[in-house]
């Protein structure tokens, strides 16, 4: 084994550990989603390194061009899709699920400068050093709803985050139904924390991850919940520090 596949081994099996992170610590799909595509940006880098590496300076005569250039192209459109936010809600409370949109990043990163390193020597750079990039620049808010102050009417949630949410009644709620998985202060348990929620989501958000959970927080909207209840839930739950 040459030095070159060595050093690109060391590097996919750092990322790789590093990808595996939501296994030994499930807090860490609560970040706020701008450090969050931090992380994502180190492992796409890390993928893309351990792939220019392994590809090395491989004569031309046994590149194929046209079909490593599509692979360059392709995968990091591929990585900014799976980057996408919608799908925080899910991935807080579905660790493995969380795992496998990480490795995904890191293959996608490899795919993109191996593929750019066997189209033509130092394009491998290039395109490992674009998709890092674009992942960089999702720091600004790729793929976040604009706060409920910036939404017009015509984009609020049909429980009306228009109206104020009544805090006390929120938190009567929130003790009743929500306290038993998330803990009485909002710090977590058998369900994810919520703790500094507000930075994760808008209250328009908090009303529709209330409405449309996924498995295995219960549904209880328009059960044992009606519109007014999900919004002073929601407004407490922006308030738990």
């Amino acid at each position: 084994m040459t030095k070159g596949k060595i050093a690109a081994t060391l590097v996919l099996l750092a990322t790789v550990a590093f990808a595996l992170a939501p296994l030994v610590r499930p807090s860490v799909a609560e970040l706020p989603i701008p450090l969050h595509h931090l992380l994502h940006a180190m492992m796409i880098a890390g993928g893309a390194l351990s792939g220019i590496l392994l590809a090395g300076r491989m004569p031309r005569e046994r590149r194929n061009g046209t079909v490593w250039l599509v692979v360059a192209i392709l995968a990091p459109v591929f990585a900014m899709l799976l980057m996408w936010p919608s799908a925080y809600s899910y991935l807080e409370t579905h660790p493995y699920g969380h795992v496998v949109e990480h490795l995904g990043l890191v293959v996608l990163g490899l795919l993109t400068g191996y593929g750019g390193q066997r189209y033509a020597a130092g394009i491998g750079w290039a395109s490992g050093i674009g998709i890092t990039a674009m992942a960089l620049l999702a720091i600004g808010g790729y793929g976040v709803a604009p706060t409920v102050a910036t939404q017009t009417p015509s984009a609020q949630p049909a429980t009306g985050a228009l109206r104020a949410p009544n805090l006390a009644h929120g938190s009567a709620l929130f003790a009743q139904n929500c306290a038993v998985c998330h803990g009485a202060t909002g710090a977590g348990g058998e369900g994810p924390k919520l703790q500094n929620e507000r930075s994760r989501k808008s209250l328009a958000q908090a009303e529709q991850w209330i409405e449309n959970p996924s498995p295995p927080m219960p549904k209880l909207y328009p059960g044992t919940l009606s519109s007014q209840d999900v919004t002073d839930v929601a407004g407490y739950i922006e308030t738990l520090r």
